[in-house]
C-alpha cells in the first residue's frame, strides 16, 4: 500500500511536468525552436501567483488568471523582441538566447525576492482523500493529474482538428510551403509563445503551494520538461503526457525506496542518455538559408604582445596589487579557462555543452582526492585530473554522437545534472560543504599556496592561462582546428572528405573537458578546502553566457568572458557600486540578449572589427587578391599525373523514404577517364542517386563496386578513401575557412597524433602537388586565401570541384556544378571536366540540368526517370531518342524529392541532415525548347 501512495502521488508531479514539457511542445511546433527558458516561466508563474495572492492581496482564482496572463505576455515578448530579430541566426544561437532569457529571468527573481524560500496558499483543496485501505493522497494530486489529462486532450484535440493546429503543424513541417498557403509562420509562433509560456505559469502557479519558492529550484524544472519532450520527440501531446506522468511516479518511487543520494534528481537525465542512443538520431531542427553562425578567429598566436602582456600582469600580481585585487585576477584567469575551454567545445566545433562548468568541478574534486588520498604531489595530480576529466568529457560525448545539432545541449544539461547530483553534491566524495583539505601547494619546491604566497599562486594561475590559450590558438591553426571547423560548418561535407565527425566531436568534448578541470584547479585550491558543491548546472549556462558575450569564436572572447564573472575583476573592479555582485547576473544576461540581437560574433569581434576598419582606412585603397609566388611556383612544377583507374558500376540501386520510392532502379557504369551524365525531368532521383553512390542515404537494394570492390554498406569516409568523391549541389563550402584551407582539408595527410601534437606545433599549410594543381586548373590560385563568401558565386563552384578534385579521388561525382553559372561559364566548366577527364584520367558522374552542358561533356548519358533508368547511351543516342522528349514534356514523378527526408545518414558518423531532396522549383534545361 505504501507503494500505492507514492505512485499516486507522483502522479500529481507528473501532471506538472505535463503542462511545462507541453508548452516546449508548443514553442518547438510553432518556431522550431528548444526552449530553455521554459524553466524561466514556471519560475515566473509561481512568483506572479505569490505576489498576487500574498502582496496584492488578490483571491486565489484571480492569482492564477494574473500569474497565466503575466507568462503569456512575457512569451510573446520574447518571442516579438529577441527571437524575431534573430529569425536568421543559426539554431545553436538561438538556443543560447533562451538560455539568456532564463538568466534574466532567474536574476530578476531574486533581486525582487531574494533567494530565500517562499510560500504561497493553496488554491486546491489540500485534505487526504482515501483511496485504498489505510491509503491517503492529497486531493491537490489528483486534481492536478486530471488538469494534465485535461489540457492533454485539449491540446490534441486543438492542434489536430482545428485550422490554427493545422497551420501550426504546416508551419512545423516546411516554413515556406506554409507561408505559400497564406499562414504567418510569425503570427503562429508569437500564439504558440504566448501559449507554451502561459501553460509554464499555469504550472509554476500550481506548483507553488505545493513547494517553496525558490527561483533556480523552479527554473531547473525545466530539465525534467526537455526529457518528456525528447521521449515525444517534441510532437505528441499524449505521449508528453503518459511520459510525465511516467516520469513522476519513477522520482517519487526512488525518492521513498532509494537511499544514494542524487539517484531521484537524476532519473530524466538518464532516461534522456538512454532514448538519445536507442533512437540514434535527434529531433528534427528547421534549418534557414541564411543561418548565422558566430565567427572565428585565425588562431594567429601574436607573440611579443603575449610575451609583454604575460610579463606585465605577472609583476603586478606578484609585487604590485593588494590581496582583493590579486585575488580577482586569479578567479578571472580561472574562469578565463574555463571560457576558453567553450571557445574549443562550442565556437570551433559548433558543439553546445552545457556542463563544462560542472565538468571543472569534477576535475577539482578528482585532483583534490589525488592530493589528500594518494598523496600526490600537485603537478601530477593536476595531470591526472586533466586525463580523468577528459576521459569523462568523452563518455558525456558519447550519447551525443548519435544526435547532431543542439540536441547535445539536452544530453549535455543532463549528464551534468547526473555528475552534479551524484558525485559534487554527494558528501560521501567531495566532502559536502566543508569539502576536502588539501595541504599548501609546492611545485618544485616554491611555496604557491592561494592563502600563504596568494602571489605566486596567481602567477601559477597565469601560467596555466597562456598556455591554454596558446595551446587552443595553435589548435586552431592545425589541422584539427580545419577538422573541427568543418564538422561545425557542415557534417555531410566535412564525411566527404575523410573527415571523421565522430573523432572531431569526441576529441572536442574530451579537451574541453579537461581544459575544464584546470580551471576547476585554479577556482579550488586557492585554499586548503577544495569545495565543489557550488559547481552547479545553473552556473554552467551563466559561463557559457559570459564566453558568447565575450566571443565565443575568439580565445580572447574566452578570456574577456572571464571578466566578466562573478568575484573577479569586473566585481573588484565596481566594487564601490552597493550590491554590485547581485546585479551583475542580471547584467550579464542583458548584454548576451543585446550581444545575440546585434553582433553574436562578441565583444571581442567588436574590437577586432574596429581594428581592421582602422587599418582599412590608412591604407585607404583595399589591396587585390594577388597569388603568392611559392603557390604559383609549386603549381607550375606540378604535372597532371593520373589516379588509379577504377571502374565505378552500380547496379539495381533502390532508395526508399518510408512509404516513398525515391530510386527503383539505378544502374549505370562509369568507366575510367571519361565523363559520364546523369540527367532526367526535375524529382526523377538523380541527387539521391548520388547520395546513395557516395553513402549518404541507405540503399534497399543493389550494390556500388568500385574496381571489384564492394561499397554498398561502407561509410562516406572509407568510400572516399577507396577512390569515389563528390561534391554537392549547395556547394556545402566551409564557409568559416579560407578556400586555401578547405583544399588542405581534403589534401592533407591525416594522423591521429595531431590531435596531441597540434597544441604544441600545428605546422603551416603545405597544400599538396594535387590540390595546387586543381587551384591552377580553375584560376583559384589568386584567392587562396579568401573565404568562400568573399568568392564570385562562378569561382565558388570551381572551388567546390576543387576541393573535391583535391582529395584526388578515381571517380567523381559532381552534383550540379553549373547551377547559377551563365551559358558561357557553363562551357568553360564543361571544356574543364573534360581535361580533367582526359589528363588526370578521372571518371566523372555529372548530374547536371545544363542540357547543352552534359551532352558537350559526357561521353555517355544515363536519363533517369520516376526513379528508374530510362536510356542510357551516347550524347547523340539520348538527344535523338523521342522517350527522352516525352519524359522531359511529361516531367518526372515529383513526389519522391519533393521535400527532404529526415533520414538517418548510412555513413554511421555523417549525422547531418540528409539533403537527399533536389529544391522544390528547379526546372532541368529546356530540353524541349533547345533539342526538339
Amino acid at each position: 500500500m505504501d507503494i500505492l501512495r507514492y505512485v499516486l502521488i507522483g502522479l500529481g508531479a507528473g501532471a506538472l511536468y505535463a503542462l511545462i514539457a507541453q508548452g516546449l511542445v508548443l514553442v518547438y511546433r510553432g518556431s522550431g525552436i528548444l526552449n530553455f527558458a521554459q524553466g524561466g516561466f514556471v519560475m515566473v508563474g509561481g512568483y506572479a501567483y505569490y505576489q498576487a495572492v500574498v502582496g496584492f492581496s488578490l483571491p486565489r482564482w484571480l492569482g492564477l488568471v494574473f500569474a497565466v496572463v503575466v507568462g503569456a505576455v512575457l512569451g510573446t515578448l520574447v518571442q516579438l523582441l529577441i527571437l524575431r530579430p534573430m529569425k536568421d541566426a543559426s539554431a545553436l544561437l538561438k538556443v543560447i538566447s533562451t538560455l539568456a532569457v532564463l538568466m534574466v529571468l532567474t536574476s530578476a527573481a531574486v533581486l525582487i525576492y531574494g533567494s530565500d524560500l517562499k510560500a504561497a496558499p493553496s488554491l486546491l483543496p489540500t485534505n487526504g482523500i482515501q483511496v485504498a485501505p489505510d491509503v491517503y493522497v492529497g486531493a491537490d494530486r489528483m486534481i492536478l493529474f486530471l488538469l494534465g489529462a485535461a489540457s492533454t486532450v485539449a491540446l490534441w484535440f486543438v492542434y489536430r482538428r482545428t485550422t490554427f493546429g493545422r497551420a501550426t503543424g504546416a508551419v512545423a513541417e516546411n516554413v515556406r510551403v506554409a507561408a505559400s498557403l497564406g499562414h504567418s509562420p510569425e503570427r503562429i509562433a508569437t500564439v504558440n509563445w504566448a501559449l507554451g509560456a502561459g501553460l509554464s505559469a499555469l504550472a509554476g502557479a500550481l506548483i507553488a503551494p505545493i513547494t517553496y519558492l525558490q527561483p533556480q529550484v523552479l527554473a531547473m524544472l525545466v530539465i525534467p520538461a526537455l526529457a518528456v519532450g525528447l521521449i515525444a520527440n517534441f510532437n505528441s501531446f499524449p505521449i508528453v503526457f503518459a511520459g510525465a506522468v511516467g516520469l513522476g511516479v519513477i522520482e517519487s518511487l526512488l525518492a521513498r525506496y532509494v537511499s544514494a543520494p542524487g539517484w531521484s534528481a537524476s532519473v530524466p537525465f538518464i532516461i534522456v542518455v538512454v532514448v538519445m542512443v536507442l533512437r540514434g538520431r535527434g529531433i528534427p531542427l528547421r534549418s534557414h538559408v541564411l543561418d548565422r553562425m558566430i565567427d572565428v578567429g585565425s588562431g594567429k598566436v601574436r607573440v611579443v604582445p603575449t610575451v609583454v602582456v604575460t610579463a606585465v600582469m605577472a609583476w603586478l600580481v606578484s609585487s604590485v596589487f593588494d590581496l582583493a585585487w590579486t585575488n580577482a585576477v586569479t578567479v578571472t584567469m580561472g574562469f578565463a579557462i574555463l571560457c576558453v575551454s567553450i571557445v574549443l567545445v562550442t565556437g570551433y566545433a559548433g558543439q553546445l555543452s552545457l556542463a563544462q562548468y560542472v565538468l571543472a568541478g569534477f576535475g577539482a574534486l578528482v585532483a583534490a582526492r589525488l592530493v589528500a588520498d594518494l598523496k600526490w604531489p600537485f603537478l601530477a595530480a593536476l595531470v591526472g585530473a586533466v586525463a580523468i576529466t577528459a576521459l569523462l568529457g568523452v563518455l558525456v560525448a558519447l550519447p551525443a554522437l548519435r544526435t547532431r545539432g543542439i540536441n547535445l545541449a539536452i544530453v549535455t544539461l543532463g549528464l551534468a545534472v547526473v555528475i552534479y547530483n551524484i558525485v559534487l553534491n554527494n558528501s560521501d566524495y567531495s566532502g559536502g560543504t566543508s569539502g576536502i583539505v588539501v595541504p599548501p601547494i609546492e611545485i618544485f619546491g616554491l611555496n604557491v599556496s592561494g592563502l600563504l604566497a596568494p602571489g605566486n599562486y596567481a602567477v601559477m594561475a597565469l601560467v596555466l592561462l597562456v598556455l591554454v590559450a596558446v595551446g587552443v590558438l595553435n589548435l586552431r591553426r592545425g589541422a584539427v582546428g580545419r577538422r573541427l571547423l568543418a564538422v561545425r560548418s557542415n557534417e555531410r561535407a566535412a564525411a566527404s572528405l575523410g573527415v571523421s565527425v565522430f573523432g572531431a566531436k569526441l576529441f572536442a568534448f574530451g579537451a574541453a573537458a579537461g581544459i575544464a578541470a584546470i580551471a576547476g584547479v585554479v577556482l579550488t585550491f586557492r585554499s586548503f578546502s577544495v569545495v565543489t558543491v557550488n559547481f552547479d548546472t545553473f552556473n554552467s549556462i551563466v559561463v557559457v553566457a559570459m564566453t558568447v558575450v565575450g566571443g565565443a569564436g575568439y580565445v580572447g572572447g574566452g578570456v574577456m568572458g572571464g571578466t566578466l564573472m562573478p568575484s573577479g575583476v569586473g566585481s573588484e573592479l565596481f566594487s564601490g557600486i552597493h550590491s554590485i555582485e547581485s546585479w551583475l547576473p542580471l547584467i550579464s544576461g542583458l548584454m548576451l540578449l543585446v550581444i545575440l540581437v546585434q553582433n553574436p560574433s562578441g565583444l571581442w569581434q567588436v574590437n577586432v572589427e574596429l581594428v581592421k576598419g582602422v587599418g582599412r582606412r590608412l591604407r585607404r585603397k583595399k589591396a587585390e587578391p594577388v597569388a603568392d609566388a611559392a603557390d604559383v611556383e609549386a603549381a607550375e612544377a606540378v604535372k597532371a599525373e593520373p589516379v588509379p583507374a577504377k571502374r565505378l558500376t552500380v547496379s539495381g540501386v533502390r532508395v526508399r523514404f518510408g512509404n516513398v520510392i525515391a530510386v527503383a532502379d539505378a544502374t549505370f557504369t562509369v568507366e575510367p577517364g571519361t565523363v559520364h551524365g546523369l540527367i532526367g525531368p526535375n524529382g526523377a532521383g538523380k541527387t539521391t542517386v548520388i547520395d546513395a553512390v557516395t553513402g549518404f542515404v541507405r540503399t534497399e537494394t543493389g550494390t556500388v563496386d568500385l574496381d571489384g570492390t564492394d561499397l554498398t554498406r561502407l561509410t562516406p569516409q572509407k568510400r572516399l578513401k577507396a577512390g569515389l568523391g563528390r561534391s554537392f549541389q549547395s556547394l556545402e563550402l566551409f564557409e568559416d575557412l579560407t578556400l586555401r584551407e578547405n583544399l588542405a582539408i581534403a589534401s592533407e595527410q591525416w594522423s591521429p597524433l595531431k590531435y596531441g601534437a597540434d597544441f604544441v606545433r600545428p605546422g603551416r599549410i603545405q597544400l599538396n602537388g594535387v590540390a595546387l594543381a586543381a587551384a591552377r586548373e580553375f584560376n583559384l590560385l589568386d584567392e587562396l586565401d579568401l573565404k568562400p563568401g568573399e568568392l564570385s558565386m562562378g569561382h565558388r563552384r570551381l572551388a567546390a570541384i576543387a576541393r573535391a578534385v583535391a582529395s584526388t579521388p578515381s571517380v567523381l561525382c559532381l552534383d550540379e556544378p553549373a547551377a547559377g553559372l551563365s551559358d558561357p561559364e557553363a562551357q568553360d566548366l564543361a571544356a574543364l571536366l573534360r581535361r580533367l577527364a582526359k589528363d588526370w584520367g578521372m571518371g566523372i558522374l555529372l548530374v547536371e540540368h545544363n542540357i547543352d552542358m552534359v551532352l558537350a561533356a559526357c561521353d555517355e548519358v544515363t536519363v533517369l526517370t520516376a526513379g528508374a533508368v530510362l536510356v542510357n547511351g551516347s550524347p547523340d543516342e539520348v538527344r535523338n531518342d523521342p522517350r527522352v522528349l516525352s519524359a522531359y514534356l511529361g516531367g518526372g514523378d515529383e513526389s519522391d524529392e519533393s521535400d527532404e527526408p529526415d533520414e538517418p545518414a548510412a555513413s554511421g558518423e555523417s549525422d547531418g541532415p540528409q539533403d537527399t531532396a533536389e529544391p522544390a522549383g528547379r526546372r532541368d534545361g529546356d530540353l524541349v525548347g533547345e533539342h526538339s
